[in-house]
């Protein structure tokens, strides 16, 4: 090897070094980076060139075979699996909290706190049924009653319209994301076919694939060229290529899954016309769309059972008795027509509305003292009414309050589990791809003195071509 060879080694070093330096300064300046894969540098002896020994060849020095990516693809779609399982059980427990919250009689009257004061005056009435201000009472806790079934129905219709908010943004989100993977995936493979390592725009799939795959149950698998393709389970292709699909959302009817009148559906632009609101499973949008129509409909649909047995039942009771002036068959409630939506409809008839004297407590006419009409609507308070005569009125609300707390607190302990099985998950990819500032100082000092040393093999070798050139003088 002549002395222009030994400067080619000298170069080829600090090259080398150089890009070592470089991709260790990368990984510091990213080690908060959300996402990122610590880069290595892969280095190779270059081809030896002629023989100069007898039995050898000199080296020719170091080439850069590559800047790998440190990365595991398996623990990146455990990851993703993770993130999906936790989105959605965190979205859950978002829109349970606030369900909890509607029945919650610790710091107020709740409904049925309302409930027992309603048949408590109708006892009062009863010691007493020619008592005009207790008459009023009844009037005033039947109002109460009727208000407080108002406005429980209302607060889990304003959970079920957030919850479709929600619904709304994560379409617009999935959109937006399955727009970005399909650019990403045009990006890195462009860049590849030039011979130049994707590995930041590979970091930036994954981080945009995990937040996709956070949204909803997702397929995905890697095609001849290395791009991903994501399919949403139980629907059909997402990203696929160069063409991504979109979701929208809709207002649309009451269907027999759960989804009630005006709620949002779902649709994709891969199946035109195709309603997929109970294909989606999993993560944020399967999570809300669960709790929607399962959770929120099942209390809804109780507390309408509950609204139509009460006023049915005491209705019932009332109307075989007999007012001040000797009416008989007058309503108590103004009962609703079905029970579909009958806490929303619950109301006092027009009759009690109007004159307290319209309140039945006698059994019989012209009795002023006869009390027992009003004794036997105060007894429907524990009389099994409701479930086919299984269930008293509180029983029934109290199941719907125990239904709620089972649901809500079999989520949370799931919810808890699962966040340490995503930190332990994110603690080993930290392990392998996390980048440790520490272990790259010291990868710098070891690149710098590598780059000094390959400067000093010039140096030297600039000093042995000036004593040949002297030689020639």
């Amino acid at each position: 090897m002549g002395v222009s060879g030994i400067l080619n080694t000298g170069r080829s070093g600090m090259a080398a070094a150089k890009t070592a330096i470089a991709t260790a300064g990368h990984n510091i300046a990213n080690a908060n980076t959300e996402g990122y894969s610590r880069q290595r540098v892969t280095m190779e002896t270059a081809a030896a060139q002629g023989s100069v020994l007898p039995k050898g060849s000199v080296g020719n020095g170091v080439e850069v075979a590559g800047v790998d990516r440190i990365n595991d693809e398996y623990l990146e779609r455990q990851l993703r699996n993770s993130a999906r399982d936790m989105a959605g059980m965190e979205e859950k427990d978002m829109g349970l909290k606030q369900l909890e919250d509607i029945f919650n009689e610790v710091n107020g009257e709740g409904l049925n706190r309302v409930i027992s004061r309603f048949f408590n005056d109708f006892r009062k009435l009863a010691n007493e049924p020619e008592n005009e201000s207790i008459r009023e009472a009844v009037r005033e806790s039947s109002m109460a009653l009727v208000n407080d079934f108002h406005r429980m129905r209302n607060e889990v219709m304003e959970v079920r319209d957030h919850l479709d908010s929600r619904v709304e943004a994560y379409a617009g989100e999935a959109s937006s994301l399955a727009e970005d993977l399909k650019k990403l995936n045009l990006n890195i493979t462009q860049m590849e076919l030039n011979k130049t390592p994707a590995n930041d725009l590979r970091d930036q799939r994954d981080q945009v694939l995990k937040k996709l795959g956070s949204l909803m149950d997702l397929g995905v698998h890697k095609d001849h060229r290395g791009d991903f393709s994501v399919d949403i389970k139980g629907v059909g292709p997402l990203v696929t290529g160069s063409q991504a699909e979109k979701l929208m959302v809709e207002r649309s009817p009451a269907d027999d899954q759960g989804k009630g009148e005006g709620a949002y559906s779902l649709r994709t632009t891969a199946r035109a016309g195709g309603d997929i609101t109970h294909q989606l499973k999993g993560g944020k949008i399967g999570a809300l769309l669960e709790t929607r129509d399962k959770t929120l409909t099942a209390v809804l649909s109780k507390l309408d059972d509950l609204a139509y047995n009460l006023s049915q039942s005491v209705n019932e009771v009332h109307n075989q008795g007999f007012t001040r002036s000797g009416l008989q068959g007058v309503d108590f409630f103004a009962a609703p027509m079905a029970r579909e939506r009958a806490a929303e409809f619950f109301d006092l008839s027009e009759e009690v509305k109007s004159n307290v004297d319209h309140i039945a407590t006698a059994a019989v006419p012209d009795a002023p003292g006869d009390n027992r009409i009003a004794l036997a609507i105060s007894g429907l308070q524990h009389m099994k009414v409701m479930h086919e005569g299984k269930s008293t009125l509180d029983e029934w609300f109290n199941s719907i309050v125990s239904d709620v707390g089972v649901v809500s607190a079999h989520n949370r302990s799931g919810l808890n589990q699962q966040r340490d099985i995503n930190t332990q998950l994110g603690k080993m990819r930290e392990r392998i791809s996390g980048v440790s500032v520490d272990e790259e100082t010291a990868n710098l000092m070891q690149f710098q003195h590598t780059f000094d040393a390959s400067a000093k093999v010039i140096q030297v070798a600039d000093e042995m071509l000036k004593t040949v050139l002297e030689l020639k003088r």
